[in-house]
């Protein structure tokens, strides 16, 4: 168990942008941080140069408090996850998982009792004996996270982990890797451009976008409340709506507007954005389909993505882009139907800058 500090950690690999630019944040230990991006966002980069494969071009990497500036790979405390297999395919899945201790001298004895221990917490006994080219991708990620944790690490990287694995596997495994990080109160730091995992195993959420840090905080604060647009159009199924509307003065009041659509605006909005756009955000599950007519504005259903137990709905008003996520039997594409937007549930973002104005009071 360790503490990890980033402090204005950058990494560049070519010459007109960063991997990585000014990442300073600070991991407590035992904490589960999630970071969450797209491809190319510097996801695995951040994690490379902690285990030592890649070297900052500037800035500090400290483990407890102590730099980790010329301290090799092997020495460091890191135990890694990788999302391609990296097992040693002549050894079989046993002899992978004791790698680690062997590398260290480890006693024979001990390394029995661990690798016992190990396979019985991942319910991965039956595939020790097994190669790795007899294992499923679920099996080779449980394989491979029984051999990071074998040797206690200080830390543990998990750099999409769960990626190309099946549902009912990629649940199991989830079950497992939050059982295993509380049990060990291991410091984990996992990369993933999924929501879901990062939503469901994160104490906190890092939200990363061309090599910059976005927004870091609770799962549901981030969800609930965006710091900008990057981080608003990436959380959610799909991501937030985000409608340009044109504030307008009516006397007592005022109102964003958008051709037929009408919602009211807050004192935010008064005395800077008045005859101007600004960026309304709103969650596909706060807006309503009902019968055309009965709604705040009509559109035309355009197409429809079923998602299990909800359809996700696509729209447009005027020109832009608006999804729905309806919980019942969608209508057709083609039809006309009625939109209900809860007004309570609105946000507000600068059309310029991107950043959060306004959100709504935590559901």
């Amino acid at each position: 168990m360790a503490s990890v500090e980033y402090r204005y950690v950058s990494k560049s690999f070519e010459p007109d942008g960063y991997a990585l630019a000014g990442l300073n944040v600070e991991i407590a230990d035992g904490e589960f941080l999630a970071v969450l991006g797209r491809s190319g966002s510097g996801k695995s980069t951040m994690l490379r140069l902690l285990t030592g494969l890649d070297e900052p071009d500037a800035g500090e990497l400290l483990v407890e408090g102590r730099s980790l500036r010329g301290v090799p790979a092997r020495d460091r405390g890191i135990g890694m996850v990788m999302q391609m297999p990296a097992l040693v395919t002549h050894r079989t899945a046993g002899g992978n998982v004791r790698l680690p201790l062997e590398f260290a001298g480890t006693h024979a004895a001990e390394i029995r009792d661990r690798l016992a221990s190990e396979a019985g917490e991942l319910h991965i006994g039956h595939l020790l004996r097994k190669k790795p080219t007899q294992l499923s991708g679920g099996e080779t990620q449980a394989v491979q996270l029984a051999r990071a944790l074998i040797s206690r690490p200080r830390v543990l990287l998990l750099d999409e982990p769960l990626a190309r694995i099946d549902h009912e596997v990629r649940s199991r495994l989830r079950a497992d890797i939050t059982r295993l990080q509380r049990k060990h109160r291991v410091t984990t730091i996992m990369a993933t451009s999924d929501q879901a995992d990062a939503m469901s195993l994160a104490d906190r959420i890092l939200v990363l976008d061309d090599g910059r840090l976005q927004q870091i905080g609770d799962p549901l604060e981030v969800y609930h409340r965006p710091i900008n647009t990057a981080v608003a159009r990436f959380l959610g199924e799909p991501g937030m709506n985000l409608l340009r509307m044109r504030v307008v003065d009516e006397g007592a009041v005022r109102a964003f507007r958008l051709e037929g659509l009408r919602l009211p605006a807050w004192a935010e909005a008064a005395g800077r954005y008045v005859g101007a756009d600004a960026l309304v955000g709103i969650r596909a599950e706060d807006i309503e389909i009902v019968a055309a007519g009965a709604g705040q504005i009509d559109a035309v259903v355009e197409r429809t993505e079923p998602f299990g137990a909800a359809t996700i709905v696509r729209t447009r008003l005027v020109d832009q882009p608006l999804s729905i996520r309806h919980p019942r039997v969608p209508p057709r594409p083609g039809a006309t139907v009625g939109l209900r937007l809860d007004v309570s549930r609105v946000h507000l973002f600068d059309p310029y800058s991107e950043a959060a104005i306004h959100h709504p009071a935590a559901p």
